[in-house]
């Protein structure tokens, strides 16, 4: 270590000083020696005042660190030049409480680093919410679930939903709850969880969010997919050969005509149940997209030339028209049918004065989805049956079959997109696809 003069050695002195002549003055005031005794008393505040600029000035120096450092001024440095300042030591000392100080400074920027980065890593969204419930960080997942670029407060996500900001608010440290909310994209059911923690002596709520709503679908999916197998296998190895079977005995027709009638009820029983494990095989085979770019325009005017309108007006609003989906066409356009029937027949079922009319309306938004919206001017779907729409075979048409939507759901879900239903008011009824 370099070796420094101190300029302690020069305070010991003036200490030394002060004493000796503290001493000399007591023993010129006993003996009453006056004359000798002002001149000691000012040799005594001459040493005082040394001491005095002495200590001011590592009072000041000692300040101007601390107040650089809290400013985060790392620019200056004291010289220790011992040609140049007296207090050569002083001035090593402070740069050494520098160093340190700034080491420390540096080790926290790295946790901070270290911490934003195990943020932003991770899958979920991720918000530090203070007290007052101001937001001190949001990683950018959190960010991306709300449609935000920055998340200052809980309150600001008052315009995606009330009761998300009252479950903000109120969740505690070991808690989990979910809040279920519709955007005008998508449909989010929100998990979230909470943690407590400690920053600069202040309690802080760490709260985890994870949108599970397509976790859910797919779950739900792969649960049909699996029933669906089991019952088309059990199913058709029983009922292939007892549709050939009644087929061949109506053909001989040598039974009588009670047998006839019975075992043509059997084969119209049969044929009605090959149908419906059919409808299962189409539910749970529908295969992986083959995704290749394609004019969204092109799909639309194809489904509209096999469609037979009849009386009711079709608009169609590209925008922009040249807009390309990297998808499967068929499978796209399947679903485009699927959304394009229901809403002809939500029409055709609803009795109005005027002319029903259906909208066809697709935009690109921030995010650079595609949002394909389907409107018809029918009666609004019944409350009682708003859950079980997207449920497979549930249908409340007279020989329909329940599949359509269940099946254009998992299409546009294996796109990596969702569909929804998004308005449902008399004479405005609305299904949104969302494609990725």
């Amino acid at each position: 270590m370099k070796q420094h003069k101190m300029p302690y050695r020069s305070i010991a002195v003036y200490v030394i000083l002060l004493i000796i002549t503290s001493i000399m003055a007591g023993w010129l005031i006993s003996n009453r020696m006056w004359v000798w005794l002002i001149v000691v008393a000012v040799a005594m505040a001459t040493v005082v005042v040394r001491l005095l600029a002495i200590y001011t000035n590592i009072a000041k120096q000692v300040d101007f660190i601390f107040e650089a450092v809290q400013n985060n001024d790392n620019s200056f440095h004291f010289s220790e030049g011992p040609n140049k300042v007296k207090n050569v030591f002083l001035n090593y000392s402070l740069n050494r409480i520098k160093e340190v100080l700034d080491n420390q400074k540096e080790q926290i920027r790295q946790r901070e680093k270290n911490f934003e980065l195990i943020m932003e890593c991770s899958n979920v969204g991720i918000i530090i919410v203070q007290s007052n419930g101001s937001v001190l960080q949001a990683n950018s997942k959190a960010a991306t679930l709300f449609g935000m670029e920055r998340i200052s407060h809980i309150n600001r996500l008052n315009f995606l939903s009330n009761d998300l900001v009252e479950v903000l608010h109120l969740i505690q440290p070991g808690e989990q709850k979910t809040v279920r909310y519709q955007t005008e994209t998508d449909e989010m059911n929100l998990m979230l969880t909470c943690a407590a923690m400690t920053i600069n002596n202040k309690e802080m709520r760490v709260i985890t969010i994870n949108n599970i709503i397509n976790e859910l679908d797919s779950k739900e999916a792969e649960a049909w997919e699996k029933i669906t197998r089991m019952l088309t296998h059990e199913i058709m190895n029983s009922l292939a050969p007892i549709a050939s079977i009644s087929n061949t005995l109506i053909s001989s027709k040598h039974d009588g005509e009670k047998i006839q009638q019975g075992l043509e009820t059997i084969h119209s029983t049969s044929d009605r149940l090959m149908k419906f494990v059919e409808s299962f095989r189409q539910l749970s085979r529908v295969a992986q997209p083959q995704k290749a770019p394609v004019y969204l325009a092109d799909i639309v005017d194809e489904i509209l030339h096999l469609i037979d309108a009849k009386d009711i007006d079709i608009t169609v609003n590209i925008a922009p028209t040249d807009t390309i989906v990297y998808a499967d066409r068929t499978q796209i356009s399947q679903v485009m049918i699927n959304l394009l029937k229901n809403a002809m027949e939500a029409c055709h079922n609803t009795i109005s004065d005027t002319k029903h009319h259906i909208e066809i309306n697709s935009i690109i938004d921030a995010a650079e989805r595609i949002i394909i919206d389907v409107i018809n001017s029918g009666q609004a779907i019944p409350t009682e049956e708003l859950d079980n729409i997207f449920t497979p075979f549930f249908t409340t048409k007279k020989g329909g079959t329940g599949i359509g939507l269940a099946i254009s759901k998992q299409i546009v879900r294996r796109h990596n997109g969702s569909l929804n239903l998004v308005q449902n008011q008399n004479g405005r009824v609305m299904f949104r696809a969302v494609l990725d």
